[in-house]
């Protein structure tokens, strides 16, 4: 594997791989717009009051949300439905099953068409560092470096 582009909290890696920051992405609060939140400012402990799905256990933002309820002294969320993958994930909360707490990079054109809406949580403003990740010392294929150049070249808008 030539790059890998990672989302979450700065890791110490090996000294082997160089990683580069490549922007800050807000994490968000979504819920299917039929639900009572939706669009609306909660407290972190009304929220965590609701059902969750999430990603499986040891996802980046799942421990998140965890550790954001720890910091907090809130109960941690119900997870009656955890999914491998993230397109599955955001397919149920737009079903209606539960809240989900993700990437505003994942879910940002679905707010934007209204498939899914956010919940401001009061006091909560979390950002996941975007990076990508290659070994140092080893040249890169033109390849790779293209694609990192294209990247460096159009980030993502904020919100």
């Amino acid at each position: 594997m030539d790059i890998a582009i990672y989302g979450g909290l700065p890791e110490a890696y090996p000294d082997t791989i160089q990683t580069e920051e490549l922007f800050q992405d807000e994490l968000w609060f979504v819920v299917a717009p039929h639900h009572r939140y939706a669009n609306q400012r909660v407290s972190l402990e009304e929220m965590m009051k609701e059902p969750f799905v999430m990603r499986e256990e040891g996802s980046s933002t799942r421990e998140r949300l965890l550790a954001l309820c720890r910091t907090y002294n809130t109960t941690a969320p119900q997870i009656p439905l955890q999914f491998n993958g993230l397109h599955e994930a955001i397919t149920a909360v737009i079903a209606g099953y539960g809240a989900n707490f993700v990437s505003s990079i994942v879910v940002r054109e679905y707010v934007e068409r209204g498939e899914l809406c956010r919940v401001y949580v009061e006091a909560i403003h979390l950002q996941n560092t975007i990076a990508i990740c290659t070994r140092k010392n080893e040249p890169l294929s033109a390849a790779a470096t293209n694609l990192i150049q294209r990247i460096r070249q159009n980030p993502i808008p904020s919100s």
